[in-house]
């Protein structure tokens, strides 16, 4: 870009000594216009001198301006390049612009996304720590069916020892029982016969 500006300046720069020289030219054109009028009206002048001098000054102003013409299409030439260079800047620019906005719009997406990441691993910690809090409240529960079920088989135990011994206290007073009634039946025996 920098090359292309010089040549651009340097370009510019040539084309106005250019046209400083041209204006030279042309001020030598109308000072020699102004000797020839001058010399017009002194009797050495000759048409034919004058005709050769008009001539020569007439090629010399053509091929001027056939350089000037060849300077300018190249300074066109130049400008229309630099044009084109710095179209394409533009639109470099222009890309780059988007690429900053999508680069922008990116950072955004994964700041939200590392946002929406850290707010899963704090639910997710937050969901462990009631899965353990759940787990040691189970495991208390388990401990208090546990112990719950050895007082049960505990209390299954002194039911059927109390069934037993219910059983025996039954057959104790039936024995009891039979015990009385034959000592009645002995002592009734005993009775009859002492009265007898």
């Amino acid at each position: 870009m920098h090359k292309e500006w010089a040549a651009f300046k340097a370009s510019k720069k040539k084309a106005a000594e250019d046209e400083a020289r041209a204006a030279q030219l042309r001020a030598k054109l109308e000072a020699d216009q102004a000797k020839f009028e001058n010399d017009r009206k002194t009797e050495e002048w000759s048409v034919a001198g004058w005709k050769r001098k008009a001539e020569a000054e007439a090629a010399l102003l053509s091929e001027e301006r056939k350089n000037w013409k060849k300077i300018c299409e190249k300074d066109n030439a130049k400008k229309m390049g630099l044009r084109i260079v710095i179209n394409n800047l533009k639109a470099e620019v222009e890309k780059l612009k988007k690429q900053d906005a999508e680069i922008e719009k990116l950072k955004k997406e994964k700041t939200d996304a590392e946002a929406a990441r850290d707010e899963a691993r704090s639910h997710r910690e937050r969901s462990e720590q009631r899965e353990v809090h759940t787990c040691a409240t189970h495991a208390l529960r388990d401990k208090e069916i546990e112990e719950f079920i050895a007082l049960l088989s505990e209390q299954e135990q002194l039911k059927a020892e109390v069934e037993s011994i219910k059983k025996n206290l039954e057959l104790e007073w039936a024995k009891k029982a039979e015990t009385s009634r034959r000592l009645s039946e002995t002592e009734e025996k005993l009775e009859n016969s002492e009265t007898a």
